[in-house]
This record gives structure tokens, sequence and C-alpha cells, in this order.
């Protein structure tokens, strides 16, 4: 008998007969007998060899067995032992009738990650497995996971050139990079070989690999020169690389010189870009803009098949804390979905296909949620000069009453403005604002989604 895999992080996989998601151990019987495990031992104490006891449970030659680290303390109709598993990494044995250790990880088991498995691969080394699987034979695997990369300086606001260092804790590991939004691979990019100079207003995305090794997240820093972005584009025509249209609409880029250079202006605009915070979107182009395929290009459509991968960074002038977290981007609205209009707005999804399951942050202060599966970045279009042509559009009214509604001591929807970048293109002013959906009413009311009907 051995212990062939198991999970010490489990958010979403098998499920226990409670139906939690509790840890798991996988026992393997590798004889060619059946073994009865009455008076054999699981434990995570060196000093407790005998901590949980197995009832009598016969496993079949070449069998399987999963058993729950729950602390449930119990062998019906599960078996559940009365201990837990450590994400951070402990000891794990199983003990023999005669007290011999039949296999232990020891003095521990490394540090493990959410909803991935650890255990013997088909050669027998010991590797991580993203895709578990209880009962069954185990599939790929590898070594380990290759360390995140670290940026210095930080992402932010930059009126001189600099050196940009990016380094990894895995020794061997070669850093790949890109600056066209384009995610790096193990054969695509630029390899890192020295640090690089940034002298403009630059996305730099890079990830670390080394073979047998899961490769790092990849980390996306944005790095903003304001002396080149109020010069974005003087005449109005696409960047190098960017398309000169999309969805049969005219497009006109970039800021416009009339007020960049303005008397009334051009002393303050710079200082105007950091009065607000700014968010960076980092992706293919392709995805948004794709004659076919791109979510930019046919803003109708909707719906997962409509989703692309991107990065997020909340970025604030005077140098407090944002984040960067990867997520999944679609189109949102009704009016701004329209197609004689080319500016659209976005939706925002944090799920753990990308990194994160959540965006863990207090976007709307102290007194709003502080988590967030969602969230939208909507521009305006209602009385707007982008779309109908009106001169006086205001763009603040809707998140004014929103905020006079919760000063007068009502319910109502948090939001914020911000700045947009796309791969470092100013892309104009944008407003978050929360969603009264159920997980809304959860957040403020309390209760569960689930207690929720949303309309």
């Amino acid at each position: 008998m051995r212990i062939n895999e198991f999970v010490a992080s489990n958010g979403n996989g098998l499920a226990d007969d409670d139906g939690e998601f509790s840890d798991w151990i996988e026992l393997y019987n590798d004889s060619d007998n059946p073994v009865d495990l009455g008076e054999w031992f699981l434990t995570d104490d060196p000093e407790a060899p005998t901590k949980w006891e197995f009832p009598s449970v016969t496993v079949p030659p070449r069998g399987y067995l999963v058993v729950f680290a729950s602390s449930k303390n119990r062998n019906s109709p599960k078996l559940h032992t009365s201990f837990s598993l450590s994400e951070g990494g402990e000891y794990l044995a199983l003990i023999q009738p005669n007290g011999s250790i039949a296999e232990a990880f020891d003095p521990a088991y490394p540090a493990q990650r959410r909803n991935v498995s650890y255990g013997l691969a088909g050669d027998g080394t010991l590797s991580f497995f993203s895709t578990p699987t209880p009962g069954a034979p185990n599939g790929g695997g590898v070594i380990n996971y290759v360390a995140d990369t670290k940026f210095n300086p930080d992402r932010g606001f930059y009126d001189a050139p600099f050196d940009l260092a990016i380094t990894t804790a895995t020794a061997d590991a070669t850093i790949r990079y890109t600056t066209n939004g384009v995610a790096p691979t193990a054969t695509s990019g630029t390899v890192y070989s020295g640090p690089v100079r940034i002298s403009g207003t630059t996305t730099l995305r890079a990830a670390a690999f080394k073979a047998g090794y899961q490769p790092s997240n990849v980390d996306t820093h944005t790095y903003f020169f304001l002396d080149d972005v109020i010069r974005q584009s003087p005449t109005g025509a696409a960047p190098p690389g960017w398309p000169s249209s999309w969805g049969g609409n005219t497009v006109d880029y970039g800021m416009d010189p009339d007020v960049v250079n303005s008397p009334r202006y051009r002393d303050t605009i710079k200082n105007d870009l950091k009065t607000i915070p700014s968010i960076s979107i980092v992706m293919r182009l392709e995805d948004l803009f794709n004659p076919s395929t791109g979510i930019y290009a046919n803003p109708r459509n909707d719906g997962p098949n409509w989703e692309r991968a991107c990065s997020v960074e909340l970025i604030f002038p005077d140098g407090r804390e944002g984040f960067q977290v990867n997520a999944g981007i679609r189109i949102r609205g009704g009016f701004s979905r329209s197609t004689d209009n080319p500016k659209h707005a976005f939706r925002l999804f944090f799920r753990e296909e990308y990194g994160d399951s959540k965006l863990e942050y207090p976007m709307f202060g102290d007194a709003g949620a502080k988590e967030f599966d969602k969230l939208d970045l909507r521009t305006f279009q209602n009385y707007s000069w982008s779309f109908q042509g009106d001169s006086k559009g205001i763009f603040m009214r809707d998140q004014f009453s929103r905020d006079t509604q919760l000063e007068m001591g009502h319910q109502a929807e948090r939001g914020e403005f911000y700045h947009l970048y796309i791969n470092g293109v100013y892309w104009g002013l944008f407003n978050t604002c929360e969603r009264p959906e159920a997980a809304y009413g959860a957040t403020y009311f309390g209760g569960e989604r689930e207690d929720y009907d949303a309309v």
C-alpha cells in the first residue's frame, strides 16, 4: 500500500458525502493481493503514529481507496480522518499494523496549491498534477512550479527613462517578455538577458519557464509616461499595429491637440491625468479588433464564446497599492453595444481559469464590497459627443445620482471614475459601478446570493 495522491487545498474538486470540498488522500494497493486496512493508520504527526485508525476495509489488488482528510473523524458513509492537511506542507504518513512506516512525507511534503494534487507520477517521481484523479491512475505532472517573476521598479507613472530588472527565484529558469499585449510562452517572446530600457509608455508581460516545471503565471506591468500619452495620435491616426477602423466605424485615436495645446489646459493636462486612478487593460489586439472574432469589432455578441483573456491593473498616481489580476473580458451594456459607435463598455470576469477566482480589493472603499466575481467598466453613450454628437454630455450625472442616494442614507450602487488605457493607448474616461444583482444583495443585506431573486 502507498499514498498515491492527495489534495491539501480542495476548492471545487471532489466533494465529500456532505457535499463539502474536504482535503483527501488516495491510497493505492500496488500488490497482486487484496489488503485489509484494519489496524492501519494515517497520521500528520510523527509523534502520534496511530492518530487515525482505519476500519476493516479491503482494497482490491491494484485498487484505490480515497479517504477525506476533513477532521470529521468518521467511517460512514465515507472515511474521514480526524485531521486535515496543511496547504503549507507538513508530515504525512501511512502506518502498518506492526508500527512500521509504509510511506511517509518526512519531514514534510512541499507547499501545495489550490485544486492541485501531489503524488507519484508513472515514473515514480513526486509530482504536482493540475488535474487530480482520485480513484484512478495519475496523469502527467510537473516537478514543481517556477517562482513568480518580480519587477523592479514597479508599475506606475514615470518622467524619466529607467532600466527594468525582471527576476525569478527559480534557478536556471528562462524569463520571456513581450510588449505587444500578447502573453509570452516557452517558445515566444523575447528572452530576458538583462535590464530592459523603458523610455516611454510601455506594457510589459513576462513569465518564467523551466523544463519539467509548471511555468509561472504571466505578470503584467504598465509604465506610463504622460509626456507621450498626451501626444498619442495627434492626427487621430491609428498607432503602429492598431486597426484604422472596426465595425465599419470612423475611428479617432489619441488626444485632441486642440485640448493638449490649449492655453487653458496645456500647463495642467499631465496633472489632470493624475487626479483620478488609471486602469490598464493589456491583451491581444486581435481579440479586440479581428473582424470575425474580435469582441470590440463585434460588440453585439455576448456570452462565454465572446469572452477573451486579459490583464487588468489598477494604478494610483500617488503610488498607493492597486492590483494586477488576469481576467476575462467581454463587451457589456445595451445602448453601448451599438455598431454606430466605435466606443464600447467592458465587463471583467474573475475566475480560476485566469488566475484568481475573485478580485479581492475594496474597489469602493471601506463601506463597499471587498471582493468581486465581475466588474463593469462603463463608458458614456446617452447624450454624448462620441455617439450622438451632443456637445453637452456631462458624464457625471449617473454616478452623482447614486452617490447622492447613498449620502441620504438609502442603498445605491457605488462607483468611481478612472482613466482607461488599452495596451498603453489612452481610451478615455470610464466609470465602475456595482450591479444590483443577487451577490449585491448578499453583500449588503446578508445571507447567500442563492437566497435572492434579482430582476
